[in-house]
């Protein structure tokens, strides 16, 4: 069975390296996704997977077998804006090829994890799937903004809860047993506007939230560290203010911090360390975990608070065992284990749910959100040889 993967994996190349070009070629910012889902669904239809369905939040669930177990492998399929195009070597919407590498943007994260995902189902029709096994192969909406929201909904609305899942984020073909988390805090200050030429007259909101901004840079440098994640993150990404105009001092200031998390930060933890500056309190500042609303095109409307768990697998959980043993049998070598340092979808299946995940996916994750975004064509294919050996193994 070894051989057999690599060698359908091998004939495949061709296909998987043309559709995930094509997929690359499609752009799809998060909340702009349709086109692309759709340029997959006719995929899935190709390979003659037993049902494809796309909720009514956009998600594309396409299912193999009909077993008692379910093993969903997920990728999303939203990206990142490109920045400035000038900065691109390579139009970051044609998916160049050069020295065996395929470049643009969602080309690691995730288009190509993606993609290997459901050639994996072609390898599956044609060897067959385990009789216990349902897979699920599921290309997400929404993740770089909301990870773990399309989830949320699997979950609730679509009532679809695997016993297991795997993320296809670039993980350089390593297995990777967790993540750091994140949380989004806003910290609001509020003043007394008065004349640009009498500023004494008023109360400065910008002036209150300045040394705000100081301790919180000094904060990054003192947080406690972590034996599994290293040290957590705290950064100032965003900065706003409200004056009646130009001319008057402001009446408002408000920053966005990005907290990245531990095992042992919490919601509650980390909202109580800001709360507690000197700053926070001298200025009165209200500081909140936000909550959005997801709506869908269809109307769907579902609400999220910007707080994304982080999580680990022991490496004695049979799962991440499962994972090692396939990587061995496939690939005759021992893997590397590892722990993502950004948040992923398994902040709502394993940091909310508690549903066993694990991490393999081609691609190196230092060329996420970059201009060098890329994947190499040789990991789309040995992505897909895992994948489907590891439905065969989980089958046994």
């Amino acid at each position: 069975m070894i051989n057999t993967i690599k060698n359908i994996a091998g004939s495949l190349k061709n296909n998987i390296t043309e559709f995930t070009r094509e997929l690359i070629a499609i752009p799809s910012i998060t909340g702009n996704e349709a086109q692309v889902i759709e340029r997959i669904r006719k995929e899935m239809e190709k390979i003659r997977y037993n049902d494809i369905k796309i909720d009514e939040m956009g998600n594309l669930i396409g299912r193999i077998g009909n077993g008692d177990k379910i093993l969903a492998i997920d990728g999303h399929v939203d990206t990142v804006e490109i920045g400035n195009p000038q900065n691109w070597k390579y139009d970051p919407f044609i998916g160049k090829i050069e020295n065996g590498v395929i470049y643009g943007r969602g080309a690691c994260d995730q288009k190509g994890g993606l993609a290997s995902a459901v050639y994996a189902g072609k390898i599956l029709t044609e060897i067959g799937v385990p009789e216990n096994i349902t897979l699920l192969v599921v290309a997400s909406v929404q993740e770089e903004i909301y990870e773990g929201l399309n989830w949320q909904y699997i979950i609730k609305e679509d009532e679809i809860k695997p016993d297991a899942i795997i993320l296809t984020e670039p993980s350089n073909l390593n297995i990777a047993i967790g993540h750091r988390g994140r949380v989004d805090i806003v910290v609001h200050t509020t003043g007394i506007s008065s004349h640009g030429a009498a500023p004494e007259l008023g109360e400065n909101a910008i002036y209150k939230i300045a040394p705000i901004v100081l301790d919180i840079e000094k904060m990054n440098s003192v947080l406690p560290l972590d034996p599994t994640f290293g040290r957590g993150n705290i950064t100032v990404t965003k900065i706003s203010s409200t004056s009646p105009s130009i001319n008057a001092t402001a009446d408002s200031a408000t920053i966005h911090v990005d907290r990245r998390l531990n095992l042992e930060d919490s919601e509650k933890s980390v909202i109580s360390e800001i709360r507690s500056l000197n700053s926070i309190k001298k200025a009165k500042a209200k500081v909140n975990i936000p909550e959005h609303e997801y709506r869908s095109k269809s109307g769907v409307i579902y609400p999220i608070k910007a707080y994304y768990p982080t999580w680990s697998m022991e490496e004695s959980h049979p799962l991440v065992q499962m994972a090692i043993k396939t990587y061995k049998t496939q690939f005759n070598k021992e893997p590397v284990l590892y722990y993502w340092r950004f948040s992923t979808n398994g902040a709502a299946t394993k940091g909310i749910f508690d549903i066993p995940t694990i991490g393999f996916g081609p691609g190196d994750d230092k060329f996420a959100h970059t201009i060098e975004d890329q994947v190499p064509i040789e990991h789309l294919v040995k992505a897909m040889e895992f994948y489907s050996q590891f439905v065969k193994h989980w089958g046994e």
